[in-house]
């Protein structure tokens, strides 16, 4: 493998980091908060590294498919290395939990093991919503996007995308990123002025936006979007409706956000990957306000400061309770994390608990920047159970395929998509194991952990308080638990296989 080419790559990207520092770095410089030293040096080590490695792949050529998967991998661990610079220097945590707060805030995770955010510096705050929006359509694709060309260009961005086939916006790559980050950058937007409507003030609106699309769920505050309604803060339903809004559109396919602003309204439910989309939210939201009627005897609020109505009146507490339901529906299976109400309150019962570990590991849909095993693999499975029922029925000989969309699915993307379920299921397991044996949570919670790991989610039935003890080896699992969830297994598998560098 030509380690040339890898760290030409690898250097161009450490120098897009290098730039982006300049925001944290302006904000602190802005507000006199004294950490620019800390910025700067993450700054000189990016840009240093960069054009060391650049220097040192002048005469590489293009890049192959094994090499781009190990740049990829590379990238994503280097870049939340430097970035972790700031936090460990700024608030003096160990290096481990900065990286590990990085690697959420890029992988757009979301769990976190800081404390105290209202007080946390106003740049570090940006800092953490600007990763995790950077890794919303992912650090690659963002780089590719701002240069004119690259002689790994198509490698490195099916590097990092999701491993499955889907249609491109428009002819060439570039063009098609470029088309992918305007209509985030709009997208963002349009949350932000979205929220100042709701009486957010500017600095909220502009991180919680970043954090809503990303659906990285990031939060500027420890009671994340609860502690609107909680301080009285602005108009928490208006607030609430915005940033539902982000979250589906952050999870929903960017090829729909596309063909819709072309006029084509039918993409909201042209492909069985969206019908299936709008299904799965809507049931899961049924079933979360079914079982609170139930258990309350009748229509319920959520607890005081959730956004519960303040008249009594049965109407506003039915909204009430529909928003709060649809909102943690959303803010888990677009795995965004956001909360107005706790996962682990007695609001939602057992039923509405079970729902929610099913949504983080179904995901948003493919192309989105959701996490998440993905509604079209949920899809394609349901197929492939259904072929296998209807051979059951037809004669020996007779030819039958798996059809999705008009289309029949070629047998290695069935052959991929059975094999990444079993590598989800593997990890998961071990994750689990290893949080179970290094700590005192029981299997449910040991096993939620590693679900929010890998699938990119955050909330999960482990007390936030008692994240930050957790062993420094349940951490690195869900570290690397992030980073495969995220980039989908191959690139990490590739980056620690002997063979793939000897190749």
């Amino acid at each position: 493998m030509s380690g040339g080419a890898i760290a030409r790559a690898l250097g161009g990207i450490l120098l897009a980091l290098g730039a982006l520092l300049w925001v944290p770095l302006g904000v602190d410089l802005a507000l006199g908060e004294g950490f620019a030293l800390a910025y700067a040096v993450s700054m000189a080590v990016a840009v240093v590294g960069g054009l060391l490695l650049r220097w040192l792949g002048r005469d590489a050529h293009g890049l192959g498919g094994a090499q781009a998967l190990v740049v990829c991998a590379l990238a994503w661990i280097v870049l939340s290395m430097v970035a972790a610079i700031p936090l460990a220097w700024a608030l003096g945590i160990p290096a481990l939990d900065a990286v590990f707060e990085t690697i959420s805030g890029f992988t757009t995770t979301g769990i976190t093991l800081l404390s105290g955010l209202d007080e946390l510096p106003r740049s570090l705050l940006v800092w953490r919503s600007l990763i995790q929006w950077v890794g919303g359509l992912g650090i690659l694709t963002l780089f590719l996007a701002l240069i004119r060309e690259h002689p790994g260009l198509h490698t490195l961005a099916g590097a990092e995308a999701h491993k499955i086939k889907s249609p491109r916006l428009e002819p060439g790559l570039l063009h098609t990123l470029r088309i992918l980050w305007v209509i985030y950058i709009c997208l963002t937007v349009l949350v932000a002025l979205g929220l100042l409507v709701g009486g957010v003030g500017l600095f909220d609106a502009i991180c919680h936006s970043m954090t809503a699309l990303s659906t990285g769920g990031f939060s500027t505050h420890d009671a994340s979007i609860a502690y609107y309604a909680q301080a009285g803060i602005g108009h928490p339903r208006v607030i609430e409706y915005v940033l539902i809004f982000g979250m589906f559109a952050g999870g929903t396919s960017f090829l729909v956000h596309y063909q819709l602003l072309r006029g084509r309204l039918r993409a909201l439910w042209e492909l069985p990957e969206t019908r299936w989309w709008w299904a799965i939210v809507g049931f899961a939201v049924a079933l979360v306000v079914l079982e609170i009627v139930v258990r309350q005897g009748g229509v319920s609020a959520p607890p005081t400061g959730a956004g519960a109505s303040s008249g009594g009146s049965w109407w506003l507490d039915l909204e009430a309770m529909i928003r709060a339901s649809l909102f943690q529906v959303l803010a888990l299976v677009t795995t965004t994390g956001y909360g107005t109400v706790d996962i682990s309150d007695a609001y939602f019962g057992g039923l509405a608990r079970q729902v929610f570990i099913w949504l983080m590991l179904v995901g948003g849909c493919v192309g989105s920047t959701a996490g998440g095993f993905k509604v079209l693999r949920v899809v394609l499975l349901g197929r492939i159970f259904g072929e296998l029922l209807r051979r059951a029925f037809i004669p020996g000989r007779a030819v039958s395929k798996v059809v999705y969309a008009g289309k029949v699915v070629d047998s290695a993307e069935l052959e991929q998509v059975a094999g990444l379920l079993f590598a989800w299921l593997m990890l998961l397991g071990v994750g689990g194991a290893v949080t179970a044996l290094l700590s005192d949570h029981g299997a449910w919670a040991s096993l939620s952990g590693m679900f929010s790991a890998l699938n990119n989610i955050g909330p999960c039935y482990i007390p936030t308080d008692e994240l930050p003890a957790l062993h420094p080896a349940i951490k690195v699992v869900y570290m690397f638990g992030m980073l495969a969830g995220r980039l989908e297994i191959l690139p990490l598998v590739l980056l620690f296989s002997g063979s793939a560098w000897r190749r």
